[in-house]
């Protein structure tokens, strides 16, 4: 899957009703089949307008360096109509 893939189904999936939670393990199943998690955060940041911290923050969740609830309460709007 294409990074441009990826973001196109991250974007499907949350309008469809998918947490942050989802995207982000969505995320770290896109990086365990070879894909760059950095570039799709990225790529899925700007289609939100989401700040740097927004970016890293949905990264480190990917590694184990935040937990659910920290990722919800560190930035909780991460989606337009949030």
């Amino acid at each position: 899957m294409s990074t441009d893939d990826w973001v196109a189904e991250a974007v499907r999936m949350q309008r469809g009703g998918a947490s942050i939670i989802d995207i982000a393990d969505f995320l770290r199943a896109f990086g365990e089949n070879g894909g760059r998690k950095i570039n799709a955060a990225s790529a899925l940041g700007k289609e939100y307008d989401w700040s740097v911290k927004m970016k890293l923050e949905l990264l480190s969740w990917t590694e184990g360096g935040v937990t659910d609830q920290e990722l919800m309460s560190l930035v909780p709007s991460w989606f337009p109509g949030d």
